[in-house]
């Protein structure tokens, strides 16, 4: 028993120390769990000895009681005391021997009392340590992932830098590339203008050559008028001497009236003023919004609401072709100067470039973030555009690659824009009333005119020769700017003149010396720019409606309307209006120039 009791009490320890042990160290909760199950098992063990020890003192005690009671009787009957004190004696070591075990498992009841104090106190400690290692797992958990989303987040500031970087250094390569292509630019310009200067004055010595020729043209022409109805005034007078004095006279009265006839035709080439529609074709579905003759006035085009460009033949007013792509209204067309190209701007917030040969889309000009109402062509370069939109801005295209050159923010919508001759200006028209000029080589302000209109400024019209700018309002109003001096020169009224549109489109005449726009009651009103801007003839077709716009052809004639209802108009001079019809044939009148060019 006293071995049990010892083996017992190391065993204790032991778990005591390696539970220590294993405290003191700080070894995981297993280890702890182990030990704490071995004790269990020890602890089980030992109460089955508990119930042995505890079996074999009831044993015992059977057998002191039956000993006491043989000795209880060994008294009674007189037995022999030998036999007695044998029993006695035996009982007294039993007796001894049961105090020994109650003793043992005293002890072994305190040890085990101890052992579960012990237990309870690694069993709480297990416990603490349970909580702090499920705390310390949260708090390594929170950890891992504020780690996981700070190494994504060094990640994605390490690419940003990265590309901020190689951004960088493409901006600095651009940046000196823009800085060398700026330098040859400058020496291009400079040499450009100079050039620019060159050609101009060529220019205006090859105009000035052909007024002198033309002028010396008439006075030929005049002068062979009067030969000529001299020398046949003298051959009929010799042929009819014989005659009557009534025929002769008459004779001669008809000569007269022939020799006025060619003076009023060649007088007529001076101003060829329509009167008279030559043909009228529903061109648009929906409206017609827009004309343009090339600058050679061979071809013309129109666009409007049904999305189509439509090619025409001035001179017969014939459809000659069609070009598709647009995906919304054509509000304004222009031809390159080389006439190879045409260019259409939409409400589709896109400007489309036509090949005219093949009828192809060549480019499709995108930039702007609402509609584009109007678009030119540089007179000088094939390549080189200009368009603005109700996104007031003015976009600067390089037609050669389809690019956007240049942006120019307005502070107003913008809803015309043209090229002066040389190219190097663009002067726009705003929904504010202002003209403004901008120069295209320092992309600056040059100057604007502020209040020209009362009301938004509907078209601009640039003259080939003066370069005198035309301005349409929505005041009812045609003013006539000098682009030197920014000075209004003239301005050009109607009673019946009402603008029907917000890009309603006036034109100047091949001449200069007239202009011309429509009525919102389709009525076309053409006034002279000299004489202080008289108004000349209102032409208006049966059943007309609002008229978009005109264009007038740089060869003089006809002058083209578009109205509302998608028609296209071509006017020119009928030929009772300008010469009498036996003599309408004559070289350099308006018929014969239609019939011969």
């Amino acid at each position: 028993m006293a071995g049990d009791e010892g083996a017992l009490a190391d065993i204790a320890e032991d778990v005591l120390a390696k539970i220590q042990r294993r405290n003191k160290l700080s070894l995981g909760f297993k280890e702890v769990i182990e030990g704490y199950q071995r004790v269990l098992r020890q602890f089980k063990e030992q109460g089955v000895r508990n119930g042995q020890l505890e079996k074999e003192a009831r044993e015992l005690r059977a057998e002191n009681a039956t000993l006491q009671s043989q000795a209880d009787k060994a008294k009674h009957s007189a037995e022999s005391g030998e036999k007695a004190i044998a029993a006695e004696a035996r009982n007294r070591e039993l007796q001894e021997e049961l105090t020994a075990t109650y003793k043992k498992n005293s002890g072994l009841a305190e040890d085990l009392m101890a052992a579960q104090r012990r237990l309870q106190i690694v069993r709480e400690s297990n416990e603490a340590q349970a909580r702090e290692l499920s705390d310390m797992a949260g708090k390594g958990k929170e950890l891992r992932a504020k780690v996981k989303e700070l190494t994504e987040a060094l990640e994605k500031e390490q690419s940003a830098n990265k590309l901020n970087t190689v951004e960088f250094q493409a901006r600095l390569d651009e940046k000196e590339a823009a800085e060398r292509k700026a330098g040859k630019a400058e020496s291009e310009v400079a040499d450009l203008s100079k050039r620019l200067v060159e050609m101009k004055m060529t220019e205006i010595e090859r105009m000035n050559e052909a007024n002198r020729m033309y002028d010396e043209v008439v006075k030929s022409a005049r002068q062979i008028e009067r030969a000529a109805a001299a020398s046949a005034a003298g051959r009929f007078m010799g042929r009819f001497q014989s005659l009557p004095a009534g025929s002769v006279t008459n004779m001669m009265n008809g000569l007269v009236e022939k020799s006025r006839g060619h003076m009023s035709a060649i007088a007529s080439i001076e101003s060829l003023v329509p009167d008279s529609p030559q043909r009228t074709v529903s061109a648009h579905e929906g409206g017609a919004y827009a004309l343009a003759f090339d600058r050679a006035g061979v071809k013309m085009a129109s666009g409007g609401a049904d999305k189509v460009v439509r090619l025409w033949d001035p001179d017969t007013g014939q459809q000659s072709g069609a070009l598709h792509g647009m995906t919304e209204t054509v509000t304004d067309l222009a031809w390159t100067c080389d006439a190879k190209f045409l260019l259409a701007s939409g409400a589709d917030q896109a400007v489309r470039m036509w090949d005219v040969s093949s009828g192809r889309v060549r480019h499709t000009l995108t930039g702007h973030t609402q509609k584009v109402v109007s678009i030119d062509c540089s007179p000088t370069d094939a390549y080189r555009a200009v368009s603005c939109g109700t996104d007031r801005c003015i976009k600067v295209w390089d037609l050669s690659r389809g690019f956007q050159v240049n942006t120019f923010l307005q502070p107003s919508s913008v809803n015309a824009v043209r090229l002066t001759m040389d190219g190097t200006m663009a002067v726009s028209g705003h929904f504010d009333g202002t003209l403004r000029f901008w120069d295209l080589r320092s992309a600056k302000l040059a100057n604007e005119v502020t209040g020209l209109h009362t009301q938004q400024i509907t078209s601009v019209s640039i003259g080939i020769r003066s370069g005198t700018v035309l301005t349409c309002g929505k005041d009812d109003l045609l003013k006539l700017t000098d682009w030197r001096s920014f000075q209004v020169e003239r301005t050009l009224r109607a009673p019946s003149f009402h603008v029907g549109g917000v890009w309603c489109r006036a034109c100047f005449g091949a001449d200069e010396r007239h202009a011309a726009a429509g009525s919102a009651d389709g009525t076309l009103h053409v006034w002279s720019t000299e004489k202080q801007g008289q108004l000349v003839k209102a032409l208006k077709p049966k059943g007309a409606q609002s008229v978009q716009a005109c264009s007038w052809s740089p060869q003089g004639t006809p002058l083209v309307s578009c109205d509302k209802a998608g028609a296209v108009t071509f006017w020119v001079p009928s030929d009772g209006s300008s010469m009498s019809p036996q003599h309408s044939d004559v070289p350099g009148s308006p018929s014969h120039m239609r019939a011969t060019r």
